[in-house]
């Protein structure tokens, strides 16, 4: 088959992220099947020379197709003040015809993402392969959440978006377009032409700080706080209603599959109107499975519990929550643990905060951040990993990096992580300092035995075992969705 594997960027560039790791690895798996893969991306790379849109085919370690100069900016950050350009530009139309003439029949399109493409693009998509299986994975909320996350106002999950007025007042950071584009310009020429770019650093670092300046004095900037009422962008509520309408009909419309990460993920989406029928779920393959198959698995605290927090310091992952559970911890269950944390120090008042702990237990690790080669030191001795996100995340690759080195995970009941191991003796109700306080007790006097938590099959996939579920979404015309049924109260049962 050819399949075409669609990312805002390039899988192995800056800025990739998670998706990219995935899709190296997806990529990888597929053509050791025997299949041809294309990776398409869009909306992040602008010519300092012509303005229009183009696309640009390289055959390097794989065939690849960029599109330089998309209307819409990528991430999906950057365009968050500017709905209407996805939804109404046509400058994107020509590149399906493109695909067909450069790569002839292709089979699968399967899109990580619709970041840095327009609405239209997929109506033509559909047009020029109407043969061809049509899928999307939600990795994120795009669709459905101009702002990626449905995390209103940095504070509060967002379940009424009150036909698209919340977006209006979500808090969220409005980019100048042309500051973005242009800066993307100049970052092509620093690459092309580094020694002379390099001559200019010192002139091009003083225009910049002037142009801030100087807008600062019109009450300008280039990221724009907008603290209520309609963006400063003019974007209406009308756009971000039609925005989440529209890509609500492509996937009812265009799309053959929305593949959903998790069941949470795929619970959240058809509450938020993608339609029921064609969501699916299918968890991504990790490398990590190796880890998973070979790990000695924790199966109690020994001399004391040991709690493990990986990840970063925003309100959104939990951090806040954290700190003001452990800060609850009673005295003589804190005086006998160890807490380790490993987050980047962001935020130097939440890091102020986490130092004060330490009179509180026996003993608090910290880490200013973490890399694959020193997770297996930062986490030595931790016998629980925590996830206590407050937003809908996914599918967070730092659980599955835990279970997979046997470490147990308390888990909130928000997002995908809830699911590696579903047990609710280990999940707890998001946002809820009590029963995460209780339940860490309870742990600490063995009232619940960490040997509890590997009951059930661990739901930790390898590439291959994910590649082999893909292709019943690749090769079928249709799946209609299943394992979405009503959640039951995922703490029950204690």
């Amino acid at each position: 088959m050819r399949i075409l594997l669609y990312n805002f960027v390039q899988p192995e560039e800056p800025g990739a992220g998670g998706v990219g790791v995935y899709l190296n690895n997806l990529t990888r798996a597929l053509v050791g099947h025997g299949h041809d893969v294309i990776s398409l991306s869009a909306g992040d790379r602008y010519s300092p020379t012509q303005r229009e849109p183009r696309v640009e085919f390289v055959a390097d370690t794989q065939h690849r197709a960029v599109i330089v100069n998309s209307p819409a900016i990528a991430p999906a950050a950057y365009s968050f003040g500017d709905p209407d350009t996805y939804l109404t530009s046509k400058a994107l139309d020509f590149v399906p015809a493109l695909l067909a003439e450069r790569y002839g029949q292709i089979d699968v399109f399967h899109f990580q993402n619709i970041e840095g493409l327009t609405k239209s693009f997929f109506v033509t998509l559909r047009e020029a392969f109407p043969n061809a299986q049509i899928i999307y994975s939600a990795h994120n909320y795009h669709p459905v959440c101009p702002r990626v996350s449905l995390w209103y106002q940095d504070r509060v999950v967002c379940t009424d978006y009150r036909d698209g007025l919340a977006c209006t007042m979500c808090l969220a950071p409005v980019f100048d377009p042309n500051y973005i584009r242009g800066r993307r310009r100049l970052m092509w020429l620093e690459k092309a032409y580094p020694r002379a770019m390099g001559l200019f650093t010192p002139a091009l670092a003083a225009a910049k700080y002037a142009r801030r300046t100087l807008m600062k004095r019109r009450g300008q900037a280039d990221v724009i706080e907008h603290p209520e009422a309609a963006t400063p962008t003019g974007a209406s509520s009308a756009s971000y209603a039609d925005f989440r309408r529209s890509n609500i009909a492509l996937f009812a419309d265009v799309f053959d599959q929305v593949l959903a990460v998790s069941k949470r993920t795929g619970q959240v989406i058809i509450d938020r109107g993608v339609p029921a029928d064609k969501v699916a779920v299918s968890y991504i393959g990790t490398a990590h499975k190796a880890n998973y198959l070979t790990s000695t698995k924790i199966t109690d605290i020994g001399e004391a519990l040991h709690l493990g927090y990986i990840g970063y310091m925003g309100t959104d992952k939990g951090f806040n929550f954290l700190l003001e559970s452990l800060e609850k911890v009673p005295g003589d269950v804190a005086s006998t643990m160890t807490v380790t944390i490993a987050a980047k120090n962001t935020f130097p008042e939440r890091h102020a905060r986490m130092e004060r702990l330490r009179g509180r237990f026996k003993n608090v690790r910290y880490f200013d951040g973490y890399t694959h080669a020193n997770l297996d030191q930062v986490l030595s001795g931790v016998n629980v990993g925590l996830i206590p996100v407050l937003w809908e995340d996914n599918l967070p690759q730092t659980a599955i990096e835990l279970v997979s080195r046997g470490i147990p995970v308390l888990t909130s009941d928000r997002g995908g992580a809830q699911e590696i191991a579903e047990n609710a003796r280990f999940i707890f109700h998001s946002g809820d300092h009590d029963d995460f306080v209780d339940r860490i007790a309870r742990i600490s006097r063995r009232e619940i035995g960490l040997d509890e938590f590997w009951q059930s099959d661990m739901r930790i996939f390898s590439m291959d075992e994910h590649v082999e579920d893909l292709m019943r979404y690749y090769r079928t015309p249709h799946v209609a969705g299943h394992l979405l049924v009503e959640p039951e109260d995922a703490t029950g049962g204690l």
